[in-house]
């Protein structure tokens, strides 16, 4: 379990004759529980990679706290998959490293690889800096998958992807979620639809609703209201 509570996260922005703070976050209050799979929503400039940074440990909220089960294992998957993957390197590589240090048969680790529609035969020899960047957001899923984590925060990590392969990452996050407490986030409320258990919605900074796909559909609020009455059906879309 991660619980989130009355977490701020702010910047100081410094004028000539005043200073002036910007809440990238603003009293977030959130629990994530074992088994499901959880979206966060909301437009760009929302607060959801500041959010996904102080989930994953990486900023410090400003006031609040974050509460976890001790020894948990957390995982961030970003959008720009460059950043934990070695461009030098071929896929093979990748692959063996991430099963040797934890401690995983190989021939699992590509079952892994090839589930999310990627296959070995065709990937194995090539290097990162020859994929897609949809090909390279799998394997950066793949890998993270591999370190056995308690969580993966997915922070937009599938925004490169063609509809055929989101629909199978997709299903692999359904499969494994008993396993895997999955974080969510993206600003296409499709996705978070078909994808999730359960949406909380972000608005500059501040929490704005939440509720599970069918409660968004049948009875949002205002602010949900607005977005999806513009939205063709997320069935057709994903």
């Amino acid at each position: 379990m991660i619980e989130i509570k009355n977490v701020d996260k702010y910047y100081i922005k410094k004028g000539i004759l005043k200073r002036d703070v910007f809440y990238a976050l603003k009293d977030v209050n959130i629990s994530f529980y074992p088994g499901k799979i959880y979206s966060i929503f909301g437009k760009s400039g929302s607060g959801k990679t500041t959010l996904a940074n102080i989930i994953s440990g990486y900023k410090k909220p400003d006031k609040g706290s974050v509460l976890y089960k001790n020894g948990i294992k957390i995982r961030y998957v970003f959008q720009d998959p460059y950043i934990s993957l070695n461009i030098t390197k071929d896929v093979k590589w990748h692959i063996e490293t991430s099963a040797g240090l934890n401690n995983i048969d190989l021939n699992y680790a590509w079952y892994i690889f090839n589930s999310t529609g990627l296959d070995k035969d065709l990937y194995e020899y090539r290097s990162v800096e020859s994929l897609s960047g949809g090909e390279r957001q799998l394997l950066a899923f793949a890998m993270a998958y591999l370190q056995k984590p308690d969580v993966i925060v997915l922070d937009e990590a599938f925004s490169y992807l063609d509809t055929l392969n989101l629909r199978r990452v997709f299903e692999v996050l359904k499969r494994t979620k008993n396993n895997i407490l999955y974080i969510y986030f993206d600003n296409d409320i499709n996705r978070c639809l078909f994808l999730s258990d359960f949406i909380y919605v972000l608005n500059n900074g501040s929490l704005v609703e939440s509720g599970t796909p069918d409660m968004m559909i049948k009875n949002p609020g205002a602010f949900m209201r607005n977005i999806i009455e513009k939205m063709p059906d997320y069935r057709k879309r994903i």
